[in-house]
């Protein structure tokens, strides 16, 4: 018998990809079950219903993108270093894990994306507060709110990420200038 965490697991990739592909309509729980190898009954018992599995794989994705980011940082470096690799341990994640990205895009701007959702407190946003605090207390970044910041360099990111990925014909002509984008981003908000 598997653990129940592996099966949870199971369904949350499984989820992951069907959304990706299908979109939040799209994807019944039976068809998240079907995906996942396990009968349709097996869901609730994880979950309640599809509007919590959505929840909770909200929970779930953010949590997988600050633990693989929040490992590869270097706390003891100076934060110009540290910014570079967040911005490339981001893009590469965004990149392998397409369907990561996808679910963010499609959960912000849908009716889950609460006003009290957006009140509390997540793990990925209290690191992300911290990484950019930490700049700019060091003074390396703009003495700005380290939420704007993030804002600023993440949105920056993800336009990378899409251009990259829906635009592949284009990239091979344009990558010596793609690969000057985190430096552009980097001198918009280091501190003067």
């Amino acid at each position: 018998m598997e653990p129940i965490q592996d099966k949870k697991t199971m369904l949350f990739e499984s989820a992951l990809e069907l959304i990706r592909e299908h979109g939040f309509h799209g994807t019944p729980v039976s068809r998240v079950a079907r995906h996942a190898g396990v009968a349709s009954g097996t869901v609730y018992t994880y979950f309640k219903s599809k509007d919590e599995m959505i929840l909770e794989l909200y929970k779930y994705v953010k949590i997988k993108v600050m633990a693989e980011v929040s490992a590869k940082d270097s706390p003891e470096l100076p934060f110009q270093h540290r910014f570079f690799a967040f911005w490339d341990n981001l893009t590469s994640l965004y990149l392998t894990k397409p369907a990561f990205q996808s679910f963010m895009e499609q959960f912000v701007s849908s009716p889950y994306n609460t006003p009290e959702l957006q009140r509390s407190t997540d793990l990925w946003g209290a690191w992300l507060g911290k990484f950019f605090g930490e700049g700019v207390k060091e003074g390396a970044l703009r003495p700005l709110s380290p939420q704007i910041l993030a804002v600023m360099v993440i949105g920056n990111v993800i336009s990378l990420v899409r251009y990259l990925t829906y635009f592949k014909s284009q990239t091979q002509s344009m990558k010596g200038e793609l690969k000057q984008i985190p430096q552009m981003v980097w001198d918009g908000i280091k501190n003067q």
